[in-house]
């Protein structure tokens, strides 16, 4: 049972507030709205991605296919780039201030510029694509941070990571299908009625009380911190997770030889690499995985995201490219959990480390795409089996770099 959050402003020995406690099995309001912050920063990233084809050739036909998709791939990589960026800075600086006010201000700015899409030109629309990511880079990090902070043990910590990096992944479910419902109704500006929920959530973030410290710290503390090469390979892990997910979402962007999609069927597809994602949370949350087996749990789903990467540029019917989207979801964010969890180490939490691995997923997001515009032609599918064979040798070598020590399980 997650249990509730200190006073706002109280230190780490302080009393927790026994307004926000976890008695009778209740979530305090902070939580949740927390959850809905984290849900509210990716929604913000995959919500226009199936509506980037149009905003960057609006008279489907002025650019070469070429061009197009350099500028497709371009703006998909933008978002994660500035994140990449932004994520560690954004992480020292909450080690050393108060996080709250940079979580809350980051949520009012992702609304700020997800507003205006559809309503300006192409060099806007990279500028706020821009800005967007840096302010994603401080929502997620510092919502694990936050989450951290209220954590009475290092099960308790697990199960906090779980449901909020749950709720990242149902925002990259939601977020495309929020956007069909706007455009529907504001064909011109698809993303405002995305944009007033962000704002909302962001009013309401301020309105909660959220712990300033450490709550009397990590049960964990005592353990040993990752060593220089179980945080690497954890890192390489993170960027090959996120970088497979970001080919695939940029090869249903980009023209596929075996599959034409519809902008509806892409954001369908998104959709449903969300709900893989979403699916893949909800079942870490109901088992001890992460804590108990996280070597022998990363191995495996390296393994299945290898064959979904592997897979994808075959498939031959909107049934196959479906549940290798899901498969690819559910590998992708199991790996984002494992890494994040892990990284943080025993002790207290650390802005610097998960600002790190936020940074780490933003690299391959960055860089698949990247890799995706400058390649020939139907060269494509070079990339997607280049990070399958990535994977395919972290699994070889993660039982020699990795030694996660044993954790005893505290009670909820």
């Amino acid at each position: 049972m997650i249990r509730g959050w200190p006073l706002e402003g109280s230190t780490a020995n302080a009393p927790r507030d026994k307004a926000g406690s976890q008695a009778n099995g209740r979530w305090p309001a902070s939580f949740f709205v927390l959850l809905l912050a984290a849900a509210a920063a990716s929604a913000g990233q995959t919500a226009i991605l199936a509506f980037l084809p149009a905003l960057v050739d609006p008279a489907r036909g002025a650019l070469s296919s070429s061009a197009h998709d350099f500028h497709v791939a371009s703006l998909t990589a933008v978002h994660p780039l500035a994140a990449l960026l932004a994520a560690p800075l954004w992480g020292w600086i909450a080690d050393r201030v108060d996080y709250r006010a940079m979580l809350r201000a980051a949520l009012v700015i992702l609304a700020l510029v997800t507003a205006p899409i559809g309503l300006v030109g192409l060099p806007e629309l990279y500028a706020l694509r821009l800005v967007a990511g840096m302010a994603s880079a401080a929502i997620i990090p510092l919502g694990l941070l936050c989450a951290s902070f209220a954590a009475s043990g290092r099960a308790d910590q697990a199960r906090r990571f779980t449901w909020l990096t749950a709720f990242v992944f149902l925002g990259d479910l939601a977020g495309p299908l929020v956007a069909e419902v706007s455009a529907a109704i504001l064909p011109r500006a698809p993303l405002m009625i995305l944009a007033l929920g962000i704002g909302a959530v962001g009013a309401a973030l301020c309105a909660v009380r959220l712990p300033r410290w450490c709550a009397p710290c990590i049960d964990g503390g005592d353990l040993p911190a990752p060593t220089l090469g179980a945080t690497l390979i954890l890192l390489f892990i993170t960027i090959v997770a996120g970088g497979g997910l970001a080919a695939m979402h940029v090869n249903l962007l980009v023209t596929r030889s075996a599959i034409s999609l519809s902008r509806e069927e892409i954001a369908w597809m998104l959709s449903l690499c969300g709900l893989g994602m979403l699916a893949a949370q909800i079942f870490h949350a109901r088992l001890d995985w992460l804590v108990t087996v996280p070597r022998r749990l990363a191995g495996l789903t390296l393994g299945l995201l290898a064959v979904a990467l592997f897979m994808f540029p075959v498939a031959a019917s909107m049934a196959e490219l479906s549940g290798i989207i899901v498969a690819a979801g559910w590998s992708s964010a199991t790996l984002r959990l494992v890494t994040s969890f892990w990284i943080s180490g025993g002790g207290a939490p650390s802005g610097v480390k998960l600002g790190f691995q936020h940074s780490a997923a933003s690299i391959g997001q960055a860089l698949a795409p990247l890799a995706i515009a400058i390649v020939a032609p139907g060269a494509q599918p070079l990339v997607l089996w280049g990070i399958g064979g990535l994977s395919l040798a972290l699994l070889v070598s993660l039982p020699l770099a990795w030694r996660p020590p044993a954790i005893v399980k505290s009670s909820a």
